[in-house]
């Protein structure tokens, strides 16, 4: 299994890159303006979804007693704090989905 970002590189149409060194740029410069407009939206996409996953994995993880943002969680539950319970899985929830708003606002802006 190869990482998405890995295979964004290799269907990068090279049509952009074949101009740019016909023209004669060097290779550096002609990869920066023909291959990185090409694979930045997905790279930023899946650097969002790898911190959406660490911001839930934090959670599970302080759940079963590892640390993380559901240790916050998990110390209201043992003291039957369940109004605190509420607000921090609204925040949970809050962060997730503004960090995917994000995601989603980047990639229509740098398509």
């Amino acid at each position: 299994m190869s990482l998405p970002c890995f295979s964004s590189i290799d269907s990068v149409d090279p049509g952009p890159l074949e101009a740019a060194r016909a023209t004669g740029g060097s290779h550096f410069p002609a990869v920066r303006v023909s291959v990185f407009p090409q694979v930045l939206p997905n790279y930023v996409a899946y650097a969002l979804y790898i911190f959406e996953i660490n911001i839930r994995a934090s959670v599970v993880l302080g759940l079963v007693g590892a640390g993380g943002i559901g240790r916050v969680l998990e110390a209201q539950r043992a003291f039957f704090q369940f109004d605190r319970v509420l607000a921090v899985v609204i925040i949970i929830f809050v962060i997730v989905f503004l960090i995917e708003q994000v995601s989603v606002g980047l990639r229509r802006r740098l398509v």
